[in-house]
């Protein structure tokens, strides 16, 4: 008797939304990738159906805070190769939200835009990316948030950490 209603639960549920419109699914997923041998980990909130303006959650822990890194959408680099092209570019004027410069140690110009790094090495960034960066469309091309070391040092490839996402259609 007890699997009988069941199913009969279960055939209501289906019958229940048979006659509605179909949902658009809604941005979700997060996603945490930790860099090998290392405590370095990044946390990228939603990564999957992002819209057209998509507004993501970045973290980070373990980085080290005498190298700044910049957090951006970029094309999913090669292994050991710098990420590029990237959203927001180099934003060393703070007034793109499409990516982010944390240092704990900028230059002098850029002691008032950089977000320093929190304990151990930790950073909380919101960015809003679009799904295109110049000619390159991320709903084709594959694409990440990333970290890689700022332009003070553009050649340190031990920043690097990325975050595939997907954006809807």
């Amino acid at each position: 008797m007890r699997s009988v209603g069941i199913l009969l639960t279960s055939a209501a549920l289906v019958l229940a939304g048979a006659g509605s419109a179909p949902a658009t699914a809604a941005p979700g997923g997060t996603v945490t990738v930790t860099k090998a041998k290392t405590t370095m980990s990044l946390t990228v909130s939603p990564v999957r159906r992002l819209g057209g303006q998509a507004t993501v959650r970045v973290r980070g822990r373990g980085f080290d805070p005498t190298v700044g890194i910049y957090v951006a959408l970029c094309v999913t680099p090669r292994k050991g190769r710098q990420p590029s092209p990237c959203g927001g570019g180099v934003n060393i004027s703070g007034a793109n939200p499409a990516s982010a410069w944390i240092s704990s140690n900028p230059p002098p110009y850029g002691k008032d835009l950089a977000i320093p790094f929190g304990p151990r090495g930790r950073f909380d960034v919101t960015l809003t990316v679009s799904p295109r960066i110049g000619d390159v469309d991320c709903r084709v091309t594959s694409c990440a948030i990333v970290t890689r070391a700022d332009h003070t040092r553009p050649g340190y490839r031990r920043a690097d950490l990325a975050v595939p996402v997907r954006f809807a259609g």
